[in-house]
């Protein structure tokens, strides 16, 4: 991957990071949860693949988000092993979004969402804007 691809993804996980974050501030209703869900789904793509880039570029090989969320544990850009475990939790939510969708599932998302992924996913998209891509 280039330089511009990864600058690209590093501007889409800072964008989609901060509606997310917009989204979570939003008094709780149908609408919004299911607004917030939908954000949440998006930035996580975003800010996994941005990793992504960033940690193949560095010599990784990384065929999924499970494989870079490890890969940046083990690189430092997930501080602790609390965090890798929330980034896994994530990532088990954002599984559960696309497979199975009820009421109950919903708001258990959601309130993950509100109570922390999105704490995440901001601390990341933020992380990511100050990582610099080094000549080849």
């Amino acid at each position: 991957m280039s330089k511009e691809r990864f600058k690209e993804r590093q501007a889409s996980a800072r964008d989609s990071a901060a509606r997310l974050i917009e989204a979570v501030r939003v008094p709780k209703s149908d609408i919004v949860r299911d607004a917030v869900i939908q954000r949440f789904e998006f930035t996580f793509e975003t800010v996994w693949r941005a990793l992504k880039i960033f940690l193949e570029h560095q010599g990784h090989e990384c065929p999924g988000s499970r494989t870079v969320i490890r890969k940046a544990f083990a690189e430092g850009l997930i501080e602790s092993p609390n965090r890798a475990d929330a980034w896994f939790q994530m990532l088990e939510d954002r599984n559960l979004t696309t497979h199975a969708y009820d009421e109950e599932l919903a708001d258990k998302i959601y309130d993950h969402i509100v109570n922390g992924h999105a704490e995440l996913l901001g601390g990341m998209a933020a992380r990511l804007q100050e990582l610099k891509w080094d000549s080849e």
